[in-house]
């Protein structure tokens, strides 16, 4: 799905940093025409750009300013309350208590069993759940509460290209281990429905379950 093509491109992107360290400088901003510069939202054009799928983020446009992202999708009636939230949303973060836009990053994953934590890709954010959240410097994987959520943004993906589960008896099923991040398929619409799990993917099902993955 074009969502998927979305989450796998910033998930390759993980361990990332500016460099120097401290320099906003990175291959996003050069991308973008503007580096040196605060680049959390700027790291998700990028993605959105690379997958394929730059008309669903702002509109095809460019910009670094959150508050101008959730604007944008706001006035065009694309945002979910914090109990909708879903892979492939967008979070505006805030971390001072306040409802002002500090930061953003793209939902990979609604975390089971633990009530309002989602798992998020981020850029310009800390390796760790210690440092600078709105400016560590590297492309990161967070959990993020909804008391951080100021607002949710809910790019139109383009239409799903056919897959080989599209018709299959078990599609709903996997369509909702998609939406959950229980399992992610093997890229392309590739799933492979009919081919037995192994004991490790089962592994991995299970610990994603857990939210620890």
């Amino acid at each position: 799905m074009s969502l998927e093509r979305v989450i796998e491109t910033a998930r390759r992107e993980l361990g990332e940093k500016e460099v120097p360290a401290g320099s906003n400088q990175t291959k996003y901003g050069r991308a973008f025409g503007w580096d040196g510069v605060p680049w959390c939202v700027i790291f998700l054009w990028w993605c959105f750009r690379e997958a394929g799928e730059k008309d669903a983020f702002y509109g095809g446009g460019k910009t670094s300013s959150c508050s101008a992202l959730y604007r944008w999708y706001r006035e065009r009636g694309q945002t979910a309350g914090p109990e909708e939230i879903r892979p492939g949303d967008i979070l505006l973060l805030n971390f001072s208590g306040t409802r002002e836009t500090q930061h953003c990053g793209l939902v990979t994953q609604v975390l089971n069993g633990t009530k309002g934590w989602y798992r998020t890709i981020e850029g310009n954010t800390s390796a760790g759940a210690e440092g600078d959240q709105t400016g560590g410097g590297c492309v990161a994987q967070k959990a993020r509460h909804k008391e951080n959520v100021v607002g949710v943004c809910r790019p139109a993906y383009g239409k799903d290209e056919q897959t080989d589960y599209s018709g299959h008896w078990a599609e709903k099923s996997i369509r909702w281990a998609l939406e959950k991040g229980l399992m992610r398929g093997y890229g392309n619409g590739t799933w492979k429905p009919d081919q037995p799990l192994t004991r490790a993917e089962l592994a991995v099902v299970l610990q994603r379950l857990e939210g620890e993955e």
